[in-house]
């Protein structure tokens, strides 16, 4: 690094640089206020924010590639939230994400889930029977959870207001989830389904910068939506999920999709506030803290719609300390969580986190993303804070009055 001189031929530079804001490395000013702000740099190991941006703009992609400093970053963007120039992390680390040289980079996990999601819709490789023996089975059930023996859990209807996508753990590990989702809908009043060309929210390409990729995984959403001839997609708590099909949906597939894209805190708002959905806020009589999905708050500026709705639910709101633009992430970003062999690193990523849940004195947590909800979880259990983590979508569903 003595010696180094900047390489205008290098692949990644040449990737960059092509936009006034967000790539435009060149003109980084080696401040060092992205340092200050990563959360986990100084920890035990964890990538230097300046020294990624300084190897890309000198050319070195090989050096960048090895350093694992690519992996280690959580792609929150909180480093260069307040960068004098503009330069946006998630922009450079997705595309030297995406350099051929760092295939061998991605774990064997996301490499499988990419692969199913192509190949089979879902990351999970969730087949379409096993997509129908599921839903049907829950909707045996959920007669007699919403007492009603008309009530049903619907697949595949044509012409539906709502189309709800879930994320694939509500398919497999978290089944009272998507039955606290369908309550929800069934309360609306209004037309909805789902559909087995729809169990998966995520887009893990995003992860990687394959932004061909990327893009063939969110048209595998938006055509379908489109030819059911749905008005309305509603996406599931999901952070990446969200930012990816709502925040840069047209810049990714190049149009406007042909149905309103919204989330699942953003719809129960819009309904309670036409007093069509009511809830009681004595179910959950004490204060809870919130945290901000990464993807959600600081990169898609969906900060208001799950505190509004908190506090129908519940006591009260209680802020972590800092939050909204300057919230810190879970420490499961970026591809994180989706890789198993992180679950000790996970926990180092998540101490600030557990800083912050510490502080708040409370016993209730909750965060509109079932990824940083695992996280969160997780890092309750492991430094042993007796924390409860929900989400604020299962919260209002029990706290429906129906």
């Amino acid at each position: 690094m003595d010696n180094a001189t900047i390489n205008k031929d290098s692949v990644l530079y040449k990737m960059l640089n092509q936009f006034a804001l967000g790539d435009n490395i060149s003109e980084c000013l080696t401040c060092g206020a992205c340092n200050s702000r990563c959360t986990w740099f100084d920890g035990e190991g964890g990538p230097l924010p300046r020294q990624i941006i300084r190897m890309a703009a000198l050319g070195l992609d090989e050096q960048l590639v090895n350093s694992n400093m690519l992996w280690d970053c959580l792609i929150c963007n909180r480093c260069t939230q307040g960068c004098p120039m503009g330069i946006s992390m998630d922009k450079v680390v997705r595309k030297a994400r995406s350099l051929a040289i760092a295939d061998d980079k991605i774990s064997n996990d996301i490499k499988i889930g990419i692969k199913n999601r192509i190949e089979l819709g879902d990351v999970n490789a969730l087949t379409r029977d096993e997509f129908v023996e599921t839903v049907e089975w829950l909707s045996e059930d959920f007669v007699d959870e919403v007492n009603d023996p008309k009530a049903e859990i619907p697949h595949d209807i044509k012409g539906t207001k709502f189309l709800y996508l879930p994320n694939p753990r509500e398919l497999a590990t978290s089944l009272l989830h998507l039955t606290a989702m369908a309550k929800l809908f069934y309360a609306t009043k209004e037309t909805w389904t789902l559909s087995y060309r729809h169990t998966d929210v995520t887009n893990w390409a995003y992860f990687v910068g394959k932004d061909d990729i990327t893009k063939k995984i969110a048209l595998m959403v938006v055509e379908p939506t489109e030819e059911l001839g749905i008005e309305t997609l509603v996406l599931s708590e999901c952070g990446h999920g969200y930012h990816t099909l709502k925040y840069l949906l047209e810049d990714i597939i190049g149009r406007k999709p042909g149905f309103e894209v919204v989330s699942m805190p953003e719809l129960i708002l819009r309904y309670a506030r036409k007093g069509v959905l009511k809830f009681d806020p004595g179910v959950h009589p004490y204060k809870i803290a919130y945290h901000d999905p990464c993807n959600i708050g600081r990169k898609s500026g969906g900060y208001d719609a799950p505190r509004q709705l908190l506090e129908m639910i519940c006591e009260g709101v209680v802020e972590l300390t800092p939050n909204r633009e300057d919230s810190i992430c879970c420490g499961g970003g970026g591809g994180m969580l989706q890789d198993s062999t992180t679950t000790m690193k996970r926990m180092i990523t998540g101490k600030t986190k557990v800083n912050q849940m510490k502080a708040t004195g409370l016993s209730n947590l909750t965060t509109a993303c079932l990824s940083c909800h695992r996280q969160l979880g997780e890092l309750s259990d492991h430094y042993e804070l007796g924390i409860q983590v929900d989400t604020v979508a299962y919260l209002a569903s029990e706290s429906l009055i129906l």
